[in-house]
Parts: C-alpha cells; sequence; structure tokens
C-alpha cells in the first residue's frame, strides 16, 4: 500500500540575536522534506531581515499589460523603480517606493482585483514573499530562495481546500505591512471575519481563510500590544468587553496559524493554534535558532540536536530577534535524549517517508535495530502480525504500530500523532514523548512513555478478552480516556500539570492518576452551575445552607453531595454520560494487586522507579453509575 497524506506543511526559523543569518536552502530543503504534505499547486516562503537598509517596497502578481499596471500603480504610489521576478503568465512585479499607505494599498488592490487581473501581495521595508504554484523546490528555483539569508524565515507548502491552486494569488504566504502568514487547517469562521473586516472598511479579499488571518492581526495591531491581539484572535482574552467589541477577529475552527512580524524595532515569531489543537505544530529551539514546523523531522533535518516540544492546546508561542523567548507554548518543557547507535541492521536515512516496512520484511528476521529514524510513517502498518522485535532510534512519524497484534518495539525518541492506533496486542515503548492520538481503539497490548502525551490519549480504548493498559510516566494534554469503554490508563507523574476533559463520554476501563487533579479537569462540566443550583433552591430540593456551601465548588463534586432528587432533578440539565464518577483515595487491595505487575514491569523496561508510588493516593476516574 502507498499512503499520501495531504495537509498543509509549515516551517519557521527565526534566529537568535547573536546567530548568522539563515541560509534559505537550509529552509527549502526542509521544507521539501515534508513536500507530501502539500500538492504542485502552491508554495511559498517569506524572509524578514531587520535594519538591512530597508526602503519601502511593493510586490504585485498581475496578468496584463504592464504600462496599465504602472499607471495604476503610479496614482496611488511614489515610484522609484521596479523589476520583473519571474518569467510565469502571472508576472511578480517588486516595485521600490517613496514611502507605503496602507489605505493606498487597499484602494489598489479593489481596482486590480476586479476582474482577478491582479494583487499586491507583499508589502513593507523588511519583509519579501516569494510565492507561486508548484512544489517547494519548484519556487525555491524559480525566485533563487537557495541563494538568500535572513533573520526569519516562513514557508508553506499548500493543499488548496477553500480557494483555486492554479494561480499564485492563492499561495501562502499572505502579507499586510510587514506581517506574513502561513496557516494549515480551516477556519470555520472565515465568512464572519471577513465581514466584520468589510465594516471595517475592507473591501477586496482573494477568497481565502488565510489572507483574512493576515488583516485580523494587522488590523488588532492598531489598537492593542502583540500580547493582547494574539488573545483576542485565539479567544483567550479574559475582559469581557474587549473580547465582545472584537468578537468579529476571533478564529474559530481546526487550525495552526504562524505569524511573522516586524514592529520596526524587532521581529516576532508567532504560534497559535485552536483550543484544542487540532492541526499539528512543533516548536523547537538550538543554540542558534527557533522554529516552529508541522513536522519534527523539518527542524531536525537542521540540526539533529535541537530541542523540540508541542504546543500545549490553548496556548501561543513567542520569541523575538533581540528578546529571545517570551512564551514556549507550554508551561514546562522536557527535553528528550538524543539516541545513536553503532550496530544496527537498516540504516532509514535515505529511505522515504513511507517505505521503512518493506526494509524490515525484506529482513524478515525476529530482531531487527533501525537507525535514523526520522519522520518515517506508517512503521508496523505492514508487519502487524510478524511477532518481530524492532529497535528503533530516532523520531518516527505518524501511524507508528498501528494494527499491531504481536510485535514488540521500542522506539528511542518520539513518536508523532496516532500511534498504536486499533492495537490488538504486543508491547510498544516509547522512550521519549508522544503526540496527539495515542492509543485509540486500543484493545490488548501494551503502550509504555516515558515522557509526555498529547491531546486524546486512549480515546475509544475498549477491552475484549485481554485488558489493555497504557502508562505514562509525565503529564499529558486534554481529553484523556475520552470515550474510553474498557481497560486502563495510568499517569505516574503526578506534578498536577495535567490536561482538561478527562475521561468525557466515558462508559468503562479506569484511569489512575498519581495525585490530586482538580475536579473542575474530569469529564465536561456545564458553565452555568449556579442557575443549576438556583433552580434546585427555588424546588425546594436543597435549603439555603446548602446551596451556599455548593456554590463554590465544581460541578463534579456538586453532584455528589447532593440528595438523591436534587440529583434526579439535575440530571435534565447535563449529559451524565459526559461527567465520570472521580474520587482520591488509596488504591484498594484489587486494584493494587491489578496495578502492582503492571507498574513493576513498567519500571523494568523504562528504567524508572515508580513502584513505591502504588503505596499513596490516586485520583481514580471510571464511568458514573
Amino acid at each position: 500500500m502507498n499512503y499520501y497524506p495531504s495537509s498543509c506543511g509549515l516551517l519557521a526559523i527565526l534566529r537568535k540575536n547573536n546567530s548568522e543569518k539563515i541560509h534559505g536552502k537550509l529552509v527549502s530543503n526542509s521544507l521539501n522534506s515534508i513536500r507530501y504534505r502539500g500538492s504542485d499547486k502552491g508554495s511559498g516562503y517569506a524572509t524578514f531581515n531587520l535594519n538591512d537598509n530597508n526602503s519601502y517596497k511593493i510586490k504585485v502578481f498581475y496578468n496584463g499589460n504592464e504600462e496599465k499596471l504602472n499607471k495604476i500603480l503610479s496614482k496611488s504610489f511614489d515610484i522609484h523603480n521596479y523589476y520583473v521576478e519571474n518569467n510565469n503568465s502571472v508576472k511578480s512585479y517588486c516595485y521600490n517606493l517613496g514611502t507605503i499607505d496602507l489605505n493606498s494599498i487597499n484602494t489598489v488592490n479593489d481596482v486590480l482585483w476586479e476582474n482577478k487581473s491582479g494583487r499586491i501581495y507583499s508589502s513593507g521595508t523588511s519583509l519579501d514573499v516569494f510565492k507561486g504554484v508548484g512544489y517547494p523546490d519548484d519556487v525555491a528555483d524559480e525566485y533563487n530562495i537557495n541563494n538568500m539569508r535572513g533573520d526569519l524565515w516562513l514557508a508553506h507548502t499548500r493543499q488548496p481546500t477553500n480557494s483555486p491552486g492554479d494561480e499564485p494569488y492563492w499561495s501562502h504566504p499572505f502579507s499586510t505591512f510587514n506581517v506574513a502568514i502561513i496557516h494549515n487547517g480551516d477556519i470555520s469562521s472565515f465568512g464572519a471575519n471577513r465581514e466584520y473586516l468589510k465594516n471595517h472598511g475592507m473591501k477586496s479579499f482573494v477568497g481565502t481563510d488565510s489572507e483574512v488571518i493576515s488583516y485580523i492581526f494587522r488590523e488588532l495591531l492598531k489598537k492593542y500590544d502583540l500580547i493582547t491581539t494574539i488573545k483576542i484572535m485565539g479567544n483567550k482574552i479574559e475582559d469581557k468587553y474587549t473580547k465582545y467589541i472584537n468578537r468579529g477577529y476571533v478564529l474559530d475552527g481546526p487550525y495552526t496559524v504562524v505569524i511573522g512580524y516586524d514592529d520596526g524595532n524587532d521581529l516576532y515569531l508567532i504560534g497559535l493554534t485552536d483550543k484544542t489543537k487540532l492541526r499539528p505544530i512543533i516548536l523547537g529551539e538550538d543554540q542558534d535558532n527557533y522554529y516552529i514546523a508541522s513536522e519534527e523531522k523539518e527542524i531536525k533535518l537542521i540540526n539533529k540536536n535541537a530541542r523540540v516540544w508541542t504546543m500545549k492546546p490553548d496556548s501561543y508561542f513567542i520569541a523575538s530577534l533581540k528578546n529571545g523567548l517570551i512564551n514556549s507554548g507550554r508551561e514546562k518543557i522536557k527535553y528528550t535524549e538524543n539516541y545513536d547507535i553503532d550496530n544496527y541492521d537498516i540504516d532509514a536515512s535515505s529511505i522515504d517517508y513511507n517505505k521503512l516496512d518493506n526494509e524490515i520484511l525484506k529482513l524478515n528476521q525476529g530482531d531487527i535495530t533501525v537507525k535514523n529514524v526520522l519522520g518515517h510513517k506508517y512503521i508496523g502498518i505492514k508487519t502487524f502480525n510478524k511477532n518481530y522485535n524492532l529497535n528503533l532510534y530516532g523520531n518516527a512519524g505518524n501511524c507508528l504500530m498501528n494494527l499491531n497484534e504481536n510485535n514488540n518495539v521500542t522506539l528511542h525518541g518520539n513518536a508523532s500523532d496516532d500511534c498504536c492506533d486499533s492495537m490488538s496486542g504486543g508491547k510498544v515503548k516509547i522512550f521519549g514523548n508522544a503526540g496527539d492520538v495515542l492509543g485509540q481503539a486500543l484493545n490488548n497490548g501494551r503502550i509504555y512513555i516515558r515522557g509526555d502525551v498529547g491531546n486524546r490519549c486512549g480515546i475509544q480504548m475498549r477491552s475484549y478478552d485481554n485488558k489493555p493498559y497504557i502508562v505514562i510516566n509525565g503529564e499529558f494534554d486534554n481529553y484523556l480516556g475520552e470515550y474510553m469503554s474498557g481497560g486502563t490508563i495510568i499517569v505516574l507523574s503526578g506534578n498536577g500539570h495535567s490536561g482538561r476533559y478527562i475521561g468525557s463520554g466515558m462508559i468503562g476501563g479506569k484511569i489512575y492518576i498519581y495525585g490530586k487533579i482538580n475536579s473542575r479537569a474530569v469529564g465536561i462540566q456545564p458553565g452555568f452551575k449556579n442557575n443549576i443550583l438556583k433552580a434546585l433552591l427555588m424546588e425546594s430540593l436543597i435549603d439555603n445552607e446548602l446551596y451556599e456551601t455548593l456554590r463554590n465548588k465544581n460541578f463534579i463534586d456538586i453532584i455528589g453531595l447532593l440528595p438523591e432528587e436534587a440529583k434526579k432533578y439535575t440530571e435534565k440539565f447535563y449529559n451524565k454520560h459526559e461527567i465520570p464518577s472521580y474520587s482520591y483515595r488509596h488504591l484498594n487491595k484489587i486494584e493494587y494487586d491489578e496495578l502492582y505487575p503492571v507498574i513493576k514491569d513498567f519500571d523494568s523496561e523504562m528504567k524508572t522507579n515508580n513502584i513505591k508510588k502504588l503505596n499513596n493516593k490516586f485520583t481514580v476516574i471510571e464511568r458514573m453509575i
């Protein structure tokens, strides 16, 4: 079987203040390593160079008469000179100007876009956008990207969804004055966002949600500082008035947005994702640069020793050229050790991302060691029932050991999303971190994680003849054990840094979390608890004393303290399947006897020391009866 992922690919690199400028060849080679995420319908690059004798400039795509274009532009701009950047049917014209007026850019675009003949697609002093139709290497060759250098780069390979892909107008990056954005996902609020911009004077749009994001960012910066702007866009603002008056600028839907921004004094690299992080975003840092990428391999190709981590849902990332890391996107970053090995059976460095299984099958031996695993996807899809002992060194891509029945696998590094999907046997040990949707529909076997896991670990986990286990030594993001119907998840970190919505929709199985978890993080609890309590009071199902006792508690705790009749009445206002039961206690003998051999095996395999924790208290989450 051949697998061809289809999802936009992102890459951004910001140099640190004392580091050298970043070579364009590094950027284009790294982006081209994930060309399978895009198509031949569009790629692009944006580079920022701060304080490099910058002058005002705009870039225009135009497929009409050159003299007519100059006549249109000369009415609004002081043109010093211009040149043509490419030889395609839709030519790119670069104009050096005396100054730039943002209103003039909007006016000119209104004229150029009346018959879809042209568009100003880049404007600023430090910013240059280069984009076209083709794969990343095609566009890099067209504009000679490999010989350029920059302080900050954004790069994108496109899989067209909501707009055409046969002309360069719709390729990323999109920009306004000294702002460039690249985007993966779908902004479901696009229509509302566009109408809001129209109400504030914008008239002309190429018709893609990505362009609208750049306009929103620039409009908000006219009124607010950078942090407030990011919080408004990501619906993270707490002030109700500020949130209300800017409601049309809030982004909704599954998205990852990367922004480059020059404020006239400093360069900023910004990463923003939706509240549940439904699109991938990998963050990184080394001695020279900060990184944002769709896949870990993009960063590791540039520096295999770079430190990488994922963004926590409902967070954001900011780094600047002069001030360094401003917000890491995760409260506590734990880096994975870099592993290497001298004795191996397969070197994966020259093997295509979806062909590693073929090489494993060729060897067809019990013990197989593979080095230089770098973003290889679908490992185990063809070998799911072979009884192999696989030792993988590096960082595995999506869908590691899906459908696994009999293999025992050790990954010395990180695993990406959708690992061990529908696994029905064997054991998978990951010495680094695992991404989102680990162990979906797991129905047998064991998954051991020494590091952290992302969103929706153990979703739809189930149990048939045998009980599956997921053991996590580190932290977890949102929706742990969502729709779980069987099996056991054990979390041993006990440091309080956990996700929300634990066990939402849970109908079976158990989740054990070492230490005490805030009950507010369990299930999906209604946000109108005070209204429910008032209704109970009005119906005389609780008295004033109990009302005062309950009104400052989390909803899940309130349920356990209500009288039986009040509890039945309350069920009218929420879905009881969305909230499991919750207790903080010592394990009973049956639980202890079940978990002891599992944790003992985990400690032995993963080189940890957790067995003594079984004598302490756990948060125990299971189906609400």
